[in-house]
């Protein structure tokens, strides 16, 4: 029974992450929903480090600036080298410091109407994760630092 709830989960998870996704997602003006690597150009094949970087206007949106402005969180310009894995050291499931997962979630999608991921990056799944449409298997993305 134990397997049969895994292989649900392991199954069913993905699933229902593209069909949510497919929901949410806004489509271009043919229809074609906005799947970046699946229905469009992936233009964020590193995930974080492609978003969160120098703009345009001289706003520094790199991580190692940005979470300079959370209280009490150490500064990771000298030891995250990769970019979500290295975050993983204290981010972990079940850490004081909270998971990842939860982190990531929380500030890409809080307040939609005033959030930047949201507005200008369609609160897209995939500008962080990739599918692979044929297994179903899901992924986060990683990059380099970029500072």
């Amino acid at each position: 029974m134990k397997n049969v709830s895994r292989m649900l989960l392991y199954t069913l998870v993905p699933v229902l992450i593209l069909s949510g996704t497919l929901i949410i997602t806004a489509a271009d003006e043919t229809g074609t929903a906005y799947l970046p690597g699946v229905t469009v150009k992936d233009e964020h094949p590193n995930g974080c480090v492609d978003c969160h970087r120098l703009g345009s206007g001289g706003q520094d949106y790199r991580l190692n600036v940005s979470l300079t402005q959370v209280e009490k969180h150490p500064d990771i310009t000298k030891i995250v080298k990769q970019l979500p894995g290295d975050c993983l050291m204290c981010h972990n499931e079940g850490s004081k410091s909270g998971s990842l997962n939860n982190i990531a979630h929380k500030y890409h999608y809080r307040n939609p109407g005033e959030n930047h991921f949201v507005s200008s990056y369609q609160g897209a799944c995939l500008n962080c994760h990739t599918l692979d449409p044929d297994s179903g298997e899901m992924k986060v993305k990683s990059g380099a630092k970029n500072w």
